[in-house]
């Protein structure tokens, strides 16, 4: 996104240099060069980063219900020579927690089951809730106390397809897990839908200030205007879906 955004910005300024706006295309190199340097050497990502994660660096107190549901939502998925897709690099932060928040849980003597949730949304041939329900059983979770949603393909079709097997669980609490930068669009999602979640973050991903510009930090600020877009989104869509229902179905029943 930040990528393309620079080369179209350098292409309108050599364009405007074709056409003899000296002034123009100046300002559209100078406009790419700060750019640049505000976003690779940090502050740009600092200032998206900071405040959206803020309400996730601390993991929440571990107040176990009688009976607990672990949502895990899954990210992306690798497929290695061997052929056997794996969760890729962010998913295993995820899968981690995920195991840590069950054996805590066991360890309390409460009641928990893990739902993994997500569909084929690479293309590997196999839902990524399989891929990382085998990561989880390789870390000793047994298959008896997991879910799947093999399904969804989006955040938003995580909570909606988590709603029936959150009902077959009947936990009364769920704990969501994602990284940091995820959760609050996740979140969202999982209240429209009536799903009251404690958010548990996996990573937390910061910044890096330099004096050169850091493609990780070109990187992070791409990843951060996508949770922005989809934030937008995602309200769009709670919008729309108040806007379309029917006044009886938001009328109280009679007596």
């Amino acid at each position: 996104m930040i990528l393309l955004a620079l080369i179209v910005l350098l292409a309108c300024a050599g364009l405007a240099g074709h056409l003899g706006w000296r002034r123009l295309r100046l300002a559209g190199v100078a406009l790419a060069v700060a750019a640049v340097f505000a976003i690779g050497c940090g502050p740009v990502p600092n200032l998206l980063l900071r405040g959206w994660q803020a309400p996730y660096a601390h993991r929440p107190a571990l107040d176990w219900a009688p009976g607990n549901a672990i949502v895990l939502l899954t990210a992306n998925a690798n497929n290695p020579p061997a052929g056997v897709p794996e969760p890729g690099l962010a998913g295993y932060v995820r899968v981690a927690e995920t195991m840590s928040l069950y054996n805590a849980c066991r360890a309390a003597g409460r009641r928990c089951t893990v739902l993994v949730s997500g569909g084929d949304a690479y293309s590997t041939g196999e839902p990524l809730a399989q891929v990382y329900g085998k990561a989880l059983v390789r870390l000793g979770l047994p298959a008896a106390d997991m879910v799947f949603e093999s399904r969804s393909r989006t955040t938003w079709q995580n909570a909606e397809f988590a709603r029936a097997p959150l009902a077959r669980i009947g936990a009364q609490r769920v704990w969501l897990v994602s990284s940091a930068l995820h959760l609050r669009r996740a979140e969202f999602a999982f209240r429209h839908f009536g799903i009251a979640v404690t958010p548990v973050r996996a990573d937390y991903v910061r910044n890096a200030w330099s004096l050169l510009p850091l493609a990780g930090n070109l990187s992070l600020t791409d990843h951060a205007l996508h949770e922005y877009a989809g934030m937008a989104l995602y309200r769009w869509y709670a919008w729309r879906h108040r806007a379309e229902a029917s006044p009886e179905a938001s009328a109280p029943p009679a007596h």
